[in-house]
């Protein structure tokens, strides 16, 4: 009976210990958890859901949060470290084939996620309410953003930008 208990203890502990995470493994873990977890204050995206899905220079951005526009007054999709955000469509403009031409006075920013700074887009660009219903907004949308970098103007391309968000109830 005393055998059989501590063979029972001895293969717990074993297993118990053979199955824990390396402290480097559990790091990584926890900083994931927290690139993947949304900022505060802005909605998780999901299938159906907020949204925003883009192309930077031919590589895929997934936003997995949007900061909501009237939290804002601009839509604001992030994905760890970076950004992108557009100027938001005012209630009384908002319709499907509505277009804003973004420049100075809608500007559009690029943080890419490093330590590159903002990018702005220089009239280059625009954005289109695809869909509209009384719970969803969709716009598709494109810009080019310009920065200096070491007195170099760097141009980079954001296409097939596309984005949902949740009309505000009234």
């Amino acid at each position: 009976m005393k055998l059989s208990f501590i063979s029972m203890l001895l293969l717990f502990i074993l297993t118990a210990c053979n199955s824990q995470q390396s402290p480097v493994d559990k790091a990584k873990a926890v900083k994931k958890a927290i690139a993947d977890s949304p900022r505060p204050g802005t909605a998780a995206t999901q299938a159906g859901g907020w949204t925003m899905t883009a192309k930077i220079d031919g590589k895929t951005f997934v936003a997995s949060s949007i900061m909501p526009p009237e939290a804002a007054g601009r839509i604001v999709g992030y994905y760890k470290n970076g950004y992108i955000g557009l100027p938001n469509f005012e209630n009384r403009w908002r319709a499907i084939g509505k277009k804003i031409k973004l420049g100075e006075d809608n500007s559009a920013d690029l943080l890419i996620a490093g330590d590159e700074p903002v990018s702005s887009s220089n009239g280059n660009g625009e954005m289109e309410i695809t869909k509209l219903d009384d719970q969803w907004m969709e716009a598709s949308f494109h810009f080019t953003a310009t920065r200096q970098e070491d007195g170099v103007s760097k141009t980079t391309a954001i296409t097939d930008g596309f984005l949902r968000v949740a009309v505000p109830k009234k």
